[in-house]
């Protein structure tokens, strides 16, 4: 796992993909102000969650709008443009859409004794 602080205020990175077939690509902790704007990219592939922990938040996804408060949960599936914004704390998750997670080859964990 990595973890990354860019501004401990506005945006913490708790975690990346950081080994091979990971599904999870990044959970990622942000501090959102009443004019701030969070761009969901349709390019990146990737699904994604946004979990609102405390405040709340508009979501515009196409042509619909959604109102999110503390405890609820905006799921997108991958190539979504969206754009979620309001004065609130969210946790977002991406990853990696089914369709590419399972053209990978199986894992096996492996067993080390010690």
């Amino acid at each position: 796992m990595i973890v990354t602080t860019v501004n401990a205020d506005d945006w913490t990175c708790l975690a990346r993909r950081g080994m091979l077939f990971a599904e999870c690509e990044s959970v990622d902790w942000r501090r959102l102000s009443e004019k701030d704007e969070l761009r969901i990219r349709a390019a990146h592939a990737v699904e994604e969650a946004v979990i609102v922990l405390d405040g709340s938040v508009t979501a515009q996804v196409g042509d619909e709008t959604h109102s999110l408060r503390a405890g609820q949960v905006l799921l997108l599936p991958d190539c979504t443009d969206a754009v979620v914004s309001g004065e609130a704390t969210v946790l977002t998750v991406r990853a990696m859409p089914s369709a590419v997670s399972s053209a990978l080859p199986p894992r096996i964990p492996e067993l080390v004794s010690s």
